[in-house]
């Protein structure tokens, strides 16, 4: 690669072109550069050349020619606002709507026409083409829309899926929870007044390396985790019954999930059940599996594919050999080989279609109980911020993704060496060229068995922070996207599917980035260790905690939380179990030190007291004062993790460890029914339920 030097202004017009920050400013409100040679390895992931002038010439004309010359395949638009075309764009237009109206009109002198009423997808017919008119609602529906106004403030539990245990034992259930248990403990919160169950994501992950269990780096977030399948509940106890006597015993539970274990059993579960399918499977469940598979198409079939490829690869002795090192032939999908393969080997990608389409099944099964039983909303999504780079969806369609490029975060007061997910996004190009359908896609795949949808990192649809392979990650640098478009779309399919949208806004939040939330009708995040005042020092100067704000003081346009995944629990915050862990496992920052870490803690916890109007500082974390307090927000929404309703101390998942920390593999104490019978639990339901103001 050719050097070229930092000022040089060709490669920067390319940079900002591209939607590249060369400049940026970090947590502590010192500015930063960005490397020359990291922006050329960036912009060689996103398909741009700039290794010499030649190179950024070329490129910055394709780019100048895909931004403005050509009538993208999809336009974006809020109802009855303006939509600005392209250029090329002028003259007569006709907008044929989803519902068959029609509007005609002349394209104004700046470029736009005004947005039909009707939200959906519509066709703009112009001189020079036509192409799609995405018109989004100007709001993402609200708890008052999806339930007319009654009992406005909801409360619901957040659950990680794998942590929960059934109510009785249950053949089969592999020493884990699944959507059997998903859909008990939704009947059992709705029982206690519950309108949502927040729970962990149920992404496609890898079905041959079932110790790969971070939900949060899926092989697919098309499909689903085949594992968290209840096939009981589809195929009935007696079919099961007959599968489970073809199998050896299943693993005795543990304390700890032990996942390698736990998931080859349960594949060979799916597996036996397949085979009784094939051979005696009943035509009521063989017409709904065969219009699963006509639904679902190609998309399905090159999933299927990768998981039979996959496991083939893994069974050679290639466990940990990613799809790039596979054959030449077997990295296209829609090679000769590929299609030869599969061929070749039909039961076995028929077996990886039947078990998604058992885990459709149940995920649909669990949120049409959630929603008898009471549950005005029901189960909410959870939805990735990017895709495992050697996954399902990194195989099946390549030009979605950007390689070589792994999503992270920058350096923080909270973690002071960046992080590195080793996560591929998606590329802002490839969205732009293929009129956001892989974007659309994805979230219609999320909302399919859903009443709403948490997105993880919402940040990232204005900018993500990208990490080139072999660099540290704070060598990254941030990427902008279409936040309008990707915040408008995202409302368009929650308004169709009748869905909250719930954005994680936590961390670095760029300037207006929350009022484009409100204004989209998405709600963000108020978690209870970030609801503080605003500090009287800047954040590079030595400062007191700040006071925690008071509850009638947080932002209304948000769900309002206890805590996340990745923090304390209430419990364990109050105990100082998380500055425990980074102490004994190494990953306190360059900034910190354990001593003071403690003595900030003890401030905080002084300081928590007051808000919560204790008379003085418990010795124990107060948890039902703590419920009451968040609960009493003016957010429309409370969301309680089962572990801070349970009491629990551990966190679910500890950031910047993989082995040191058992991340996503404890399980709770107790079953569904055996929490809401325990007294201390009533007596914490009925804290959050007051604060909410029920009985």
């Amino acid at each position: 690669m050719t050097a070229t030097s930092a000022g040089d202004p060709a490669l920067s017009a390319l940079v900002a072109k591209a939607g590249i920050a060369e400049h940026w400013t970090d947590a502590r409100q010192r500015p930063q550069q960005v490397s020359p040679d990291t922006l050329r390895l960036l912009l060689e992931g996103m398909g741009l050349p700039a290794g010499n002038a030649h190179d950024i010439r070329d490129s910055d004309h394709r780019l100048g020619v895909e931004l403005g010359a050509r009538l993208p395949p999809l336009l974006v638009a809020r109802s009855g606002m303006a939509a600005f075309l392209p250029a090329c764009a002028r003259g007569r237009y006709r907008i044929v709507c989803e519902s068959g109206q029609t509007s005609d009109g002349e394209v104004a002198d700046d470029g736009s026409l005004i947005a039909p009423q009707e939200p959906g997808y519509h066709t703009l017919h112009l001189a020079c083409g036509q192409t799609v008119l995405a018109v989004a609602p100007r709001q993402a529906p609200g708890l008052d829309d999806l339930t007319d106004g009654v009992r406005p403030r909801g409360w619901g539990l957040c659950a990680q899926v794998y942590s929960l245990r059934r109510d009785a034992d249950q053949p089969g259930d592999g020493g884990y929870g699944d959507f059997g248990a998903v859909r008990e403990l939704a009947v059992a919160a709705a029982a206690q007044g519950a309108d949502a169950l927040a729970i962990s994501p149920v992404h496609a992950m890898f079905a041959a390396q079932p110790q790969r269990c971070s939900p949060y780096a899926p092989s697919s977030r098309l499909f689903l985790n085949t594992l968290y399948a209840d096939p009981a509940a589809i195929v009935g106890d007696d079919v099961l019954r007959r599968a489970l006597a073809e199998l050896a015993a299943q693993p005795r539970p543990t304390a700890l999930i032990d996942w390698p274990s736990a998931g080859i059993w349960r594949q060979r579960l799916l597996r036996a059940l397949h085979r009784q399918f094939r051979t005696s499977g009943p035509a009521d469940a063989r017409q709904r599996y065969e219009a699963y598979c006509a639904r679902r198409g190609k998309a399905l079939r090159d999933h299927a594919v990768f998981e039979a490829l996959h496991a083939a690869q893994a069974a050679h002795g290639a466990d940990h050999q990613p799809w790039t090192q596979w054959a030449a032939g077997l990295r296209d999908p829609d090679s000769p080989e590929v299609e030869r393969y599969a061929r070749q080997h039909p039961v076995e990608v028929d077996f990886h279609r039947y078990a998604q389409w058992l885990a459709a099944e149940s995920l649909d099964h669990a949120q049409k109980a959630a929603r008898r039983a009471g549950m005005r909303v029901g189960l909410i999504a959870d939805l990735a911020v990017g895709d495992s780079p050697d996954g399902s969806h990194a195989w099946s369609r390549q030009t979605d993704l950007m390689p070589g490029l792994s999503i992270g975060a920058p350096p923080d007061i909270h973690n002071p060496q960046g992080q590195n997910w080793n996560l591929a996004a998606f590329s802002p190009r490839a969205m732009h060229a293929q009129g956001y359908a892989a974007y659309i896609d994805m979230l219609r795949a999320a909302l399919a068995h859903a009443g709403g949808l948490r997105i993880d990192h919402i940040l990232g649809m204005a900018r993500l922070w990208l990490v080139p392979d072999g660099l540290t990650a704070d060598a990254g640098a941030y990427l902008r996207y279409p936040l309008r478009e990707l915040l408008a779309l995202t409302a368009l399919e929650a308004w169709r599917h009748r869905a909250l949208a719930i954005g994680e806004n936590l961390g670095t939040v760029p300037e207006g980035f929350n009022r484009e939330l409100a204004d989209h009708g998405i709600l963000g995040m108020n978690v209870l260790w970030f609801m503080r005042q605003e500090p009287d020092a800047p954040p590079s100067a030595p400062s007191t905690p700040a006071p925690f704000l008071a509850a009638g003081d947080w932002p209304g346009q948000a769900v309002a939380m206890t805590s996340t995944h990745d923090l304390p629990t209430l419990r364990g915050w109050w105990a100082e179990r998380d500055i425990d862990l980074r102490a004994e496992l190494d990953l306190l920052g360059g900034g910190d030190d354990e001593a003071t870490l403690r003595r900030n803690r003890r401030m905080d916890r002084s300081l928590l007291a007051q808000a919560l109007g204790c008379a003085a500082e418990p010795a124990r974390a107060p948890l039902e004062d703590m419920l009451r307090f968040v609960s009493s927000s003016p957010c429309p929404l409370l969301l309680v993790p089962m572990e801070d309703l349970a009491g629990e101390l551990e966190q679910p998942n500890l950031p910047g460890t993989v082995d040191q920390h058992p991340n996503w593999r404890q399980r709770l104490a107790a079953s569904s029914a055996a929490c809401f019978a325990d007294p201390a639990v009533q007596a914490r339901l009925q804290a959050l339920r007051t604060g909410r103001g029920r009985p």
